[in-house]
């Protein structure tokens, strides 16, 4: 099964100004970007290559990809990692109907009523149902 081991992240950092224009870019190139949860002003952009030890090539690849995209703007890489996870049975939400990941994770292998609470205060979070929400084991590309 995919799941989010091996996944790359490119973190950047810009004027504030820039920020909503870069953000926009990157995500209309089909990458998986959005503003950084523990660091507002930096965005996260994800890349995976369906295993869980991507090479340094492919790695360089998202990097030197994201700088293309923020070149001129005032954003640079600030840095990119690999994730590392233990997590397997990782999961990740998406609203069906848009195809938006809804930034968080969930774990295939909790037991059946902590994924249903878990999937409900996601749901009240986002505004929409249970039932709008679809887990996958990989991170996909918004679709244009």
């Amino acid at each position: 099964m995919e799941d989010t081991r091996g996944a790359v992240n490119v973190i950047l950092y810009g004027p504030e100004e820039e920020f909503d224009t870069v953000l926009a870019n990157i995500q209309a190139a089909g990458i998986v970007a959005k503003r950084d949860a523990f660091e507002p002003h930096a965005i996260s952009a994800f890349f995976h290559d369906g295993t869980d030890r991507p090479s340094q090539e492919f790695v360089k690849q998202c990097e030197d990809r994201v700088r293309t995209i923020a070149d001129g703007t005032g954003f640079t890489v600030n840095r990119t990692g690999v994730w590392g996870s233990n997590a397997a049975s990782r999961q990740l939400p998406y609203n069906r109907h848009t195809g938006e990941w809804l930034e968080e994770f969930v774990d295939g292998e909790a037991p059946l009523e902590m994924r249903e609470e878990q999937l409900q205060r996601l749901a009240e979070r986002q505004g929409i149902s249970v039932s709008d929400i679809e887990l996958r084991d990989h991170l996909t590309p918004p679709t244009a």
